[in-house]
């Protein structure tokens, strides 16, 4: 087993391939450039970003580059699927919340009233119109988009799509896990389940040969503004940071794409609501924890985690 790390989009990344050739590890390294390459078009934190430049240009339709048109495109497709719940039009919404710079930055801060406050804030009605033969894109004049976690398990799904034909890998950004194929000793990667509440322990492990794991919660990205705690997890019905208790959620599926946006839904809607929508999703399995310290897990989560059958294995990976 073969490890990289570096920083990028405002998070950990961590690359490991099941391999002894260390030649591999060399198209390994590229991801620190695709990362870059990535970060530059949809960081909201670089005045000269693709998304910077977008939306300044916001009422208008623009033609995007093919990783920005991917990313809004399955953006829209989120957006449908979840009545509008999830959406990139969140910009606006973030910066009157008090999120305004780079969280890195944010945290250092203990209260301020936001820099530009915004009036127009994207609800769940409101839409952006995508052109597939011009590559071009239009939002609503007065809005603004916001990629955050969605670009993150984007470009972690992209880099192990890119490297899959060499060995088996597993790309982790910040908590967006991606895994192509199991070992080569034909088992399952073990994937650590972090406790929000105690950050010295895990829940538990998690074995998992192929997609995705996704968590999103309120126990990191959070910030004191406006004489209250805050978070990045918007409510489109309020367009106020999600009043919710579920802590985090944690979810396994097929595809990272779709367990990024199970994750989110399961905090943003509540723990009676997310059960239900998380059970009615296909090949989903979950673990919400909630405000009290309480875990809702569905059946197929229990199963997921490590039992004795495991109890030879070799390669163990915790994230």
């Amino acid at each position: 087993m073969k490890t990289i790390t570096f920083h990028a989009m405002g998070s950990k990344i961590l690359i490991a391939m099941d391999t002894d050739d260390l030649c591999l590890m060399d198209e390994a390294l590229k991801a620190r450039d695709w990362f870059e390459d990535w970060e530059e078009s949809f960081s909201r934190f670089r005045l000269t970003s693709e998304l910077s430049q977008f939306n300044r240009h916001a009422g208008t339709r623009q033609k995007v580059s093919e990783p920005f048109f991917e990313v809004v495109s399955l953006a829209l497709k989120v957006s449908r699927e979840t009545n509008g719940l999830i959406t990139p039009l969140i910009l606006n919404a973030l910066q009157s919340s008090g999120y305004t710079e780079d969280f890195e930055n944010l945290v250092n801060q203990t209260d301020f009233a936001p820099n530009n406050p915004n009036i127009l804030v994207a609800n769940g009605n409101q839409e952006f119109e995508i052109d597939d033969v011009d590559h071009t894109i239009t939002i609503p004049f007065g809005t603004q988009l916001d990629f955050g976690g969605f670009a993150k398990g984007w470009a972690a799904h992209h880099t192990m799509l890119r490297l899959q034909p060499f060995a088996p890998v597993l790309v982790d950004a910040g908590g967006d896990i991606a895994v192509s194929s199991p070992l080569l000793d034909g088992s399952a990667w073990p994937i650590g389940v972090a406790d929000p509440i105690n950050k010295e322990s895990n829940l538990g492990l998690l074995m998992i040969p192929m997609g995705g794991v996704a968590t999103s919660g309120r126990d990191y990205r959070k910030w004191f503004s406006n004489n209250r705690w805050q978070h990045h997890l918007i409510d489109t019905r309020t367009n106020q940071p999600a009043e919710t208790d579920v802590y985090t959620a944690t979810v396994v599926a097929n595809d990272l794409m779709v367990a990024e946006m199970n994750a989110k839904m399961g905090v943003i809607i509540g723990s009676e609501d997310a059960a239900s929508w998380l059970n009615s999703q296909p090949n989903v399995d979950y673990l919400l924890v909630l405000e009290n310290g309480e875990h809702i897990k569905s059946e197929g989560f229990v199963e997921r985690q490590w039992n004795e059958k495991w109890n030879q294995i070799t390669h163990n990976l915790s994230i």
